[in-house]
């Protein structure tokens, strides 16, 4: 049941269709990941590992290594490139240990979703409750993301709205959509909605109270962006966090997701909210939004998704990069 007042109109639930051959290969990649969820982790890992460093210069790679490496070079241009390189073998690394784990969020138990987060600085969000505030949630896409959400948010009891973009793969949508939403329908409070839907019920989920969890770093074009210091380069970002934040009456609270190898748990680190959002100039509102999405990612830049195209939309209109 849906309490904060907003239905989204986003069907990703299963069809007859659905289960017709054309979809027998997504179907058995989900049995894959049903295996994985409970297969030992540590053991998963290191089978993780092996596959990276063995697809890491296969050719299918290449587009979004080089990718990856544009940004990198731009963001950190004192970076050598076999500095770049290190980084992204742990970036393929986490990725392959990550995507293994997805199963446990939907096939795993709530006790075991919980034992795999460390949570870290949950007090802020205590204490934003305690004041009656809703929460926007300011998390880059980092490979964690999920476990983050899912796990260190929503499965602890906190209501979660969000939105999300489809895969054009509809065993993938209910699949994501349904570990998504897991605890949502526990609780009672909150939504997924699709992007196309914009900003409307995320400030009306947020006036009811129910947080939302907002990622703002992709690269929506130059017509609706500023461009804002991002690491050594700019950036074209969406500048609506503080209008986000004011409309839905909002605390933002930056947090970060991280794989832990050596613990075998999700470290998912929540930081002090940004009080001076929103400040009334939104210019200032995305710089002091971008500098908190820089301190999030310096906790493991590794695990950051420098293969999307975060830098395509270029202050110099000729410029192009990928």
């Amino acid at each position: 049941m849906n309490k904060s007042g907003y239905k989204s109109n986003f069907d990703t639930s299963l069809k007859i269709s659905h289960f017709s051959p054309k979809y027998w290969g997504t179907w058995f990649l989900l049995f894959i990941l049903f295996l994985f969820s409970y297969c030992p982790i540590r053991l998963r890992d290191r089978f993780a590992g092996l596959v990276a460093k063995t697809i890491y210069n296969k050719k299918f790679l290449n587009k979004r290594k080089k990718i990856a490496f544009t940004n990198l070079g731009l963001c950190f241009p004192e970076y050598s490139e076999q500095q770049k390189d290190i980084l992204m073998r742990k970036n393929v690394r986490a990725l392959a240990q990550i995507a293994l784990s997805l199963g446990e969020l939907y096939f795993r138990s709530k006790k075991h979703v919980l034992k795999r987060t460390n949570v870290i600085g949950a007090e802020y969000i205590k204490q934003a409750e305690q004041q009656g505030k809703s929460i926007i949630f300011l998390g880059p896409h980092c490979y964690g993301l999920d476990f983050g959400g899912v796990a260190g948010i929503n499965a602890r009891g906190h209501s979660l709205s969000s939105m999300f973009n489809d895969y054009r793969n509809p065993i993938f949508d209910w699949f994501v959509t349904s570990y998504r939403t897991r605890f949502t329908h526990e609780i009672g409070k909150g939504t997924l909605y699709h992007r196309s839907e914009g900003l409307k019920p995320a400030i009306k989920s947020l006036r009811d109270k129910v947080h939302f969890y907002y990622l703002p770093d992709e690269d929506h074009g130059r017509d609706e962006s500023v461009f804002t210091d991002f690491y050594a380069t700019q950036k074209a970002t969406l500048p609506i966090i503080g209008r986000l934040a004011k409309l839905g009456r909002a605390v933002v609270i930056p947090f970060y997701t991280v794989y832990n190898e050596q613990s075998a748990q999700y470290d998912v680190t929540f930081h002090a909210p940004l009080n001076d959002i929103p400040s009334g100039d939104e210019v200032q509102d995305t710089l002091m939004m971008n500098q908190a999405i820089e301190k999030l990612i310096d906790i493991e830049p590794s695990q950051y998704m420098w293969t999307l195209k975060l830098l395509k939309t270029r202050p110099d209109e000729a410029e192009r990069i990928y």
